[in-house]
């Protein structure tokens, strides 16, 4: 695509968050968000890299996705990297100085950001802007009670500790939350990280 083409696109679309994806004929090449698509897609008019400028080149096609919210376009953009594997994003595969949320391989999963999931653990991201994932992960513990603490505090409660005092834990460690339903709550976050809309209200 050339400047012209990219900016008539850039017109074509909405002042809203989202993601965007540059395609050639055969696959995605490179997946972004924004917090505002038009202006987003209009700035790759002046690339600031030859990198990204051969990726312009390249593509035949700019593919928006709409999403309610900020968060809504975080996730997103990190489901379809995971899914396309997109050649120019190969940063955000890679580095591992970006997060990922993980819900560990137990009974009664742990909810926890982490550069280096554990083994069997559910892991979803990478995510390019911890202080946002920081503030999801809260939000989802406010709502389902998932816990946070390690797997040997959690074997050595006798009681409620403070994380359930201040409603961040359902406090299944001390037999508050039966096992059906703390799992339930857990795969209604895995829903949320998959994308499904109405699990959580946006928290930002």
């Amino acid at each position: 695509m050339d400047r012209a083409s990219v900016r008539e696109r850039a017109n074509d679309l909405p002042r809203e968050p989202g993601v965007y994806q540059f395609r050639d004929d055969d696959a995605t090449l490179y997946v972004g968000k924004a917090v505002d698509l038009r202006d987003r897609v209009r700035s790759y008019t002046d690339p600031r890299s030859r990198r990204i400028a051969r990726m312009v080149e390249r593509s035949v096609e700019i593919e928006p996705a709409v999403t309610d919210t900020e968060t809504q376009a975080l996730l997103l953009e990190a489901n379809l990297i995971k899914r396309h594997s997109p050649r120019y994003n190969v940063r955000l595969k890679d580095d591992k100085s970006y997060p990922l949320v993980q819900l560990t391989d137990h009974e009664f999963p742990r909810i926890e950001i982490t550069r280096d999931p554990d083994p069997g653990a559910t892991a979803f991201g990478p995510y390019t802007e911890r202080g946002r994932v920081e503030t999801v992960v809260k939000a989802l513990r406010e709502t389902y009670g998932i816990r946070g603490c390690s797997d040997h505090k959690f074997a050595g409660r006798e009681r409620p500790c403070l994380d359930h005092d201040i409603g961040l834990c359902t406090a299944p460690c001390t037999g508050e939350i039966g096992e059906e339903e703390y799992v339930g709550d857990v795969e209604s976050v895995e829903r949320f990280f998959e994308g499904s809309a109405g699990i959580l209200a946006d928290p930002l």
